[in-house]
């Protein structure tokens, strides 16, 4: 501990060595799967708002009928010209009224997170130091984003697929799940991913189908002989952080180290990223010296919020690992 913690009767527990240990520098790998699989509406919001209505049309109002032309079998022309017979029928064609759903977007959780450094006079010298203790802070409430966005899609899914024990299970049946899981994104409209270069466009995954599984699920998916992995030391940005692990059944697989596992039982989910919006608002963000007490208070105080405009377009399935 410094000087000036210990001549100012600051506990040894609470001071931090001077040198600072690698293992406390080391950069995070985990990264959140939030951002892939909904829809950021975060721009949208006001300086003084807390929701936002996304207005989309019903796509089961929209009606399509047969379009009844003329009619006119009947009538004869004579050798002179003249007609006689039953006259025709017009045309006519149904038309529908497009129905709007709305869906409100609101902040309902309010996610903080605060960090007290010790010893004043050192902290604030060392910029890099805070700047790591501030990167871990936001880390957590990354993690709680993303626990939440992934909860609020689960409880939504409008299909639930039969459970299953991955431990009994024989070679290709995991490879079924998901292609029954793909088979109920297609109908909702996903794009089949064919390659994992298509991820590389501009479209990335917004309509391609995906799954997120957690790490006891993905050592079952890397067994099947049709998952086709990707190459982690590629600079896209979309996978360099370790999110998308690869292809199989023409969804992209996606791992999170933060979807809730229940007695060795986890419920994986996919979908397509336009049924999904998520939006965050940042509220408050400061950091406050107290150098009576030789420290300095960190706090970051946001509010998130998730909402799912079609369903039908997420299916889940609860998996037992263990």
């Amino acid at each position: 501990m410094s000087i000036n913690a210990f001549l100012n009767g600051v506990a040894p527990y609470n001071a931090v060595s001077e040198k600072w240990s690698k293992v406390l520098l080391k950069n995070l790998s985990l990264v959140g799967v939030y951002k892939h699989i909904a829809v950021d509406h975060s721009s949208e919001l006001s300086d003084n708002s807390d929701a936002i209505h996304l207005r989309m049309v019903n796509d089961s109002s929209v009606s399509v009928a047969n379009y009844y032309t003329r009619s006119s079998t009947s009538v004869t022309v004579t050798a002179a010209g003249a007609m006689s017979g039953t006259a025709g029928t017009e045309g006519t064609i149904t038309y529908g009224t497009a129905a709007v759903d709305d869906y409100v977007l609101q902040l309902t959780e309010t996610p903080a997170t605060a960090v007290k450094f010790e010893d004043y006079a050192l902290k604030t010298a060392d910029v890099s130091f805070q700047a790591k203790i501030i990167e871990r802070g936001l880390y957590a409430l990354s993690k709680f984003v993303d626990t939440f966005v992934m909860n609020t899609i689960i409880a939504a899914a409008g299909t639930t697929l039969t459970a299953f024990n991955a431990t009994t299970a024989a070679a290709g049946d995991m490879y079924d799940i998901l292609l029954q899981a793909a088979a109920v994104l297609k109908k909702a409209g996903a794009v089949p991913v064919s390659n994992v270069s298509d991820l590389a466009g501009d479209q990335g995954i917004k309509e391609t189908g995906y799954v997120v599984v957690n790490p006891d699920v993905m050592r079952f998916i890397l067994k099947e002989p049709a998952f086709v992995k990707v190459d982690m030391t590629d600079k896209n940005a979309l996978w360099k952080d370790g999110v998308v692990r690869g292809t199989i059944a023409g969804l992209v697989v996606l791992e999170s180290s933060n979807m809730p596992t229940t007695t060795n039982v986890c419920t994986i989910f996919a979908g397509i990223k336009s049924a999904s919006h998520f939006a965050i608002k940042k509220i408050s963000d400061r950091m406050i010296p107290a150098q009576n007490q030789f420290q300095m208070l960190w706090s970051v105080l946001t509010s998130c919020g998730c909402v799912v405009s079609h369903p039908s377009a997420i299916v889940k399935c609860a998996i037992t690992v263990a």
